[in-house]
């Protein structure tokens, strides 16, 4: 029996790529990085402000820590979360699980950004638990933040279904032995999603058939 649904944030329930590739272009440029492309930074998809941060500061001399950085980052971020969308099928989701699903959000964005989201589109009550990035040692695909709301919601891993748009994400909830569907978007398409139990354009196409059929394989 499935009781849980945890969902990835960025570019899963929100279109917010674009928005974190403006905030990091401009901290980048304001600490002496020249060259920043969407390219570049669509490499980053899936890891972390940590991994950017840390990356540049060493190949580009920045002279700040790392935490640093990220809040500079966040600063810039926080104030572009007006302009973020809902992806197609979000609301309708949530608002039919809700009631009978324990729902969760398990995201490699920090929690003071994720919380910011989901109180501006009004989507904060849907949630019983919200991990962060910023709350766990070891970031995807490493399982530890499914396995963290896996427990702390004191489910079995194979009674969660794990929602996620990278490679990165679906393989730390396939990692956390639960059943991981993919929803590639235009930014992550080309990721590697062979481990997905199920590849979904949207979640506008997910419905109690598709639990069922989930049932039927091995997380």
């Amino acid at each position: 029996m499935i009781k849980a649904l945890i969902f990835d944030l960025d570019g899963t329930l929100v279109n917010t790529e674009p928005m974190h590739y403006r905030a990091w272009k401009q901290t980048l440029v304001n600490n002496g990085v020249t060259h920043f492309t969407f390219e570049t930074f669509m490499r980053f998809v899936g890891t972390s402000n940590e991994t950017v941060a840390r990356d540049y500061i060493k190949s580009d001399n920045i002279k700040k820590s790392e935490i640093d950085l990220v809040l500079e980052k966040q600063d810039f971020y926080l104030d572009l979360i007006p302009e973020i969308q809902l992806l197609p099928g979000v609301l309708e989701i949530l608002t039919q699980y809700h009631s009978s699903m324990r729902l969760a959000v398990a995201s490699s964005s920090h929690k003071r950004e994720i919380t910011a989201i989901l109180k501006t589109l009004k989507l904060d009550s849907y949630f019983e638990m919200v991990i962060g990035g910023d709350m766990v040692k070891k970031r995807k695909p490493n399982p530890e933040i499914f396995l963290k709301v896996q427990q702390s919601l004191r489910v079995a891993p194979e009674e969660c279904i794990a929602f996620e748009d990278s490679e990165h994400g679906l393989n730390s909830a396939k990692n956390a032995a639960m059943y991981g569907v993919a929803i590639p978007n235009e930014f992550t398409r080309n990721h590697n999603f062979s481990r997905a139990d199920l590849i979904l354009t949207s979640l506008e196409e997910f419905n109690d058939d598709i639990i069922t059929t989930l049932l039927l394989c091995q997380p």
